[in-house]
């Protein structure tokens, strides 16, 4: 059987175990059973448990982190340009619609490797994954308040950006685990980032 036979049906295995079972409580055994395999087939390709959820479920959340990278890289770009205090607007400088929209659909086409993430990879290395996420969005979004505190003589609240930060990821997660319609995520989620947008320079600067 070709390398790529025996691979895939292991991760469709992996991955219809894992979201029964959790990680923790998932069986290689099942996982192989069911995929028409040896355990030595997989040690073949992956080092243990750990490492064959990783390549179900991380492929889809460094696509994820890059398109957070390169949206957020173009805001402070943004922000950096405007000529004047009065245009430093991060909602009306960048496209936030476009962003929302090929964020949820990145999500909703890997639908099931989040919900991995999110609800079922207790246990593993990948549990802290959404820590991870509110560090790096929070540090783009600090230096995006910083550029804006400067030209307006304001100082930004780092307690207040590090809550901010996690009420809009965790917003993010509780409609992605409460709703399976991707357009309709996309409504809920502009709704999300515009109040979020809307009172983010009241709340942020002091």
């Amino acid at each position: 059987m070709a390398d790529r036979e025996t691979r895939e049906p292991l991760l469709e295995s992996g991955k219809k175990e894992f979201l029964e079972k959790g990680y923790m409580k998932a069986s290689l055994r099942k996982i192989c059973a069911d995929a028409g395999v040896t355990t030595g087939a997989l040690y073949f390709f992956f080092k243990d448990k750990e490492d064959l959820f990783g390549a179900i479920s991380e492929p889809p959340l460094k696509a994820l982190t890059e398109i957070l990278n390169e949206n957020f890289s173009a805001d402070v770009e943004a922000i950096s340009q405007a000529p004047a205090p009065d245009e430093l607007n991060a909602h009306e400088l960048v496209d936030h619609d476009e962003f929302v929209m090929r964020l949820v659909h990145h999500v909703y086409s890997n639908y099931d490797a989040f919900i991995l993430l999110l609800t079922k990879s207790q246990g593993s290395k990948y549990e802290n994954c959404v820590d991870s996420l509110v560090e790096t969005i929070e540090q783009f979004y600090l230096a995006m308040s910083e550029k804006i505190g400067a030209h307006y003589g304001s100082k930004v609240n780092r307690y207040m950006l590090h809550w901010l930060t996690h009420i809009m990821v965790d917003s993010f997660i509780h409609l992605i685990t409460h709703e399976c319609d991707e357009a309709k995520a996309v409504q809920y989620m502009m709704r999300i980032m515009n109040f979020i947008l809307n009172g983010w320079q009241k709340a942020v600067f002091e």
